[in-house]
């Protein structure tokens, strides 16, 4: 807002302005089968009981397919996404990312934009994700056993990235828990904003 427009609104009308300007987004980052997409499904529940706007993106969907896309593909895929988002007047995003390097996370942070950011690390043993992609992928699929070698090596490494805010342990835990958890974290940090 222009300062000869700002002259010509309320003041607590151009309150309200700037703060739906304000683009916010906790990011969840994790090896696979940490819990990422469950916990961003429970999370974006969450918004909707509490009538938050929001959108919701799994960016791994961009990365799909033979091969999978390595992240300096999809990164930029993601950040076009989520401005395409913006323009379409969404301020609050809900991203879970699979991030190998502390380059991608870097990479994803800056695609969010965000005015205020929280990156959410789910974090769980190697043997519980393991056991987890092996209980919900088919042992047909010829990538199963790459994915849980690929998750147990993240399992260990992801935690340590630079550039996590928050780490939350889901061994035992539902997602919604989590979720819940990481709510909270988004209220504390003035995050949910208005509606």
């Amino acid at each position: 807002m222009r300062a000869s427009e700002a002259a010509s609104v309320p003041a607590a009308a151009a309150e309200r302005w700037d703060t739906a300007h304000v683009v916010a987004a906790p990011v969840l980052v994790g090896s696979p089968g940490a819990g990422k997409s469950s916990v961003l499904e429970a999370l974006a529940t969450l918004h909707d009981i509490e009538d938050v706007a929001h959108g919701a993106i799994e960016a791994e969907q961009l990365s799909l397919g033979r091969p999978l896309l390595p992240a300096s593909s999809w990164v930029p895929q993601l950040a076009a996404v989520l401005s395409l988002q913006r323009e379409a007047g969404r301020r609050r995003f809900l991203i879970s990312a699979t991030v190998v390097t502390a380059t991608d996370l870097a990479g994803v942070r800056s695609a969010t934009a965000a005015d205020a950011l929280l990156v959410v690390c789910l974090s769980a043993s190697p043997a519980t994700v393991a056991a987890r992609i092996d209980a919900r992928e088919p042992d047909h699929w010829p990538g199963k056993l790459p994915l849980i070698a690929r998750a147990r090596e993240l399992a260990s490494s992801t935690p340590r990235l630079p550039g996590i805010d928050l780490i939350i342990d889901t061994e035992q835990r539902a997602a919604r828990d989590v979720a819940a958890e990481v709510f909270a974290a988004m209220r504390s940090r003035g995050m949910l904003g208005s509606r």
